[in-house]
């Protein structure tokens, strides 16, 4: 039997059921050393990481946990626990200024062309981290009091435990600290530089392209969504440094 998809019905079931993700397209950078494939350590441009990425654009996708059903028993070896499939329509309704659809017409999707290694974020989705840094010290290349993750949407608690004196001291918001971004601004009470303390916080769980799956896409002059594996990364592969602005 020879059953064919209909792609716009597949796009409209993306509008009803899927969620707007953050997308930003992967570019590798320039410093990567040729012979040896490995980016330039402390590289101003990518910070180190071999990829710069493109500003964010927002787009409609439907994303979905791996299974184990036989559509993805031929990919079996390729997932992880943690990995999640997302599918991309090639077109998607207009938007009007306050987000909804206007469904009078349609446009392409930019981020139909996503590939392996681009980052993708959930952004109605949260995941708590618990994470040491050190007051004014850089950290693996991050700036003095930033968190790995950078999508943070609330820091829980800033604490610092003293092993000498087995005594914990627990740092308030607006007193002690405020949050800019990712970053621990410190305005009060304080540890002394170079002091290791522990923050618990809430951020988006940002995700990388692994792989595009290799299915046929285009039927009967028509673009079919193109299905992702998606692999979550704790800190992911995102520096803020490293989105090209010009």
């Amino acid at each position: 039997m020879d059953i064919q998809i209909n792609g716009q019905k597949f796009e409209d079931l993306i509008a009803r059921h899927g969620r707007d993700v953050l997308w930003q397209e992967s570019i590798r950078c320039s410093c990567i050393n040729l012979d040896s494939g490995q980016p330039r350590y402390g590289c101003p441009i990518c910070g180190g990481t071999g990829f710069v990425y493109e500003p964010v654009k927002t787009c409609r996708a439907l994303v979905q946990s791996v299974t184990t059903s036989k559509d993805y028993l031929a990919y079996a070896g390729m997932f992880e626990v943690g990995d999640a499939l997302m599918s991309i329509p090639a077109n998607m309704f207009l938007r009007t200024p306050e987000g909804s659809f206007d469904r009078s017409g349609r446009e392409p999707v930019p981020m139909f062309n996503i590939g392996a290694g681009d980052v993708v974020t959930l952004i109605d989705d949260e995941v708590k981290t618990s994470e040491v840094i050190m007051k004014d010290t850089e950290l693996h290349g991050r700036p003095a009091d930033t968190l790995l993750n950078p999508k943070v949407t609330k820091v829980l608690s800033v604490r610092m435990h003293d092993p000498d004196s087995a005594t914990t001291t627990l740092y308030a918001a607006g007193d002690d600290y405020e949050v800019d971004g990712a970053t621990i601004v410190w305005t009060g009470n304080q540890p002394t530089p170079g002091a290791q303390y522990s923050v618990i916080y809430m951020h988006r769980p940002v995700y990388t392209v692994y792989a595009v799956l290799p299915r046929p896409r285009h039927q009967n002059n028509q673009d079919l969504p193109r299905t992702v594996l998606l692999r979550y990364y704790p800190g992911g592969v995102l520096r803020e440094h490293g989105v090209h602005t010009g």
